[in-house]
């Protein structure tokens, strides 16, 4: 028996859409330890706090710093050193920027609905069909620590899912570039037995309706819907 899921196994995200790659741009590559690369191959700015792994490297890295030319970052900073050495024209991976929620002592609820139509034949029930679909229902809270971040501080919850403050760089996460800002909440639950699989939630496309701020049990709630009619469950192997 896996057991009823703990709240207190369970951690909450928020994901933009972020994607992009680049290379190391070094002959020599870089040996273990470094912590600074040379890199071409990407005409945008990688903000702070990025993500990255490298080809061959499965470590997950931290922008720290970030050097530009020409509006496009040609060198990164980041921790920790590197695990693996790097070779010349290894391809660099960014990862979606995200940030956790801390719940405190609240909670995450989801609605999925599936609305049906019953027809009648002479007053009496004969078929039914599906309705039209109806958009999942999304309800979290999260502490109110600080609703913008100052410099050096983490992006807070409210800059996240509004793309804005420190969040500025985040990408939406719906392909749609004429839709309103969306990101992705993500669940993951590592249950306590550590042979019973991991498993992930996510919740696409997220848009928030309301943000409810209560001062004196020092929360937020936040409402909204999904551009999807369920979560995308799955199992992490290992």
């Amino acid at each position: 028996m896996n057991g009823y899921i703990d709240l207190k196994q369970a951690q909450l995200f928020i994901q933009d859409g972020y994607s992009a790659s680049a290379a190391v741009n070094n002959a020599s590559g870089y040996t273990t330890g470094a912590t600074t690369m040379v890199i071409d191959g990407i005409a945008a700015i990688v903000a702070t706090g990025t993500e990255f792994t490298l080809a061959g490297d499965d470590t997950v890295y931290v922008v720290t710093a970030h050097v530009e030319t020409s509006s496009h970052t040609t060198s990164l900073t980041f921790a920790p050193g590197l695990v693996v050495a790097a070779t010349d024209n290894e391809v660099i991976t960014f990862l979606a920027h995200k940030v956790e929620v801390r719940i405190g002592e609240g909670n995450l609820t989801y609605t999925q609905k599936k609305t049906r139509e019953y027809k009648k034949n002479r007053g009496k029930l004969d078929v039914v069909r599906n309705a039209d679909e109806d958009q999942l229902d999304v309800s979290f809270d999260f502490v109110w620590d600080h609703l913008v971040s100052t410099t050096g501080e983490e992006i807070t919850i409210e800059e996240a899912l509004d793309g804005k403050g420190a969040a500025a760089s985040w990408v939406s996460s719906s392909t749609e570039t004429c839709e309103p800002y969306a990101v992705d909440l993500i669940i993951l639950y590592t249950p306590i037995c550590s042979t019973v699989e991991p498993e992930k939630i996510i919740f696409p496309d997220f848009r928030y309706d309301t943000l409810e701020h209560n001062l004196k049990d020092g929360t937020v709630n936040c409402k909204g819907s999904c551009n999807a009619t369920t979560p995308v469950i799955t199992r992490i192997a290992g």
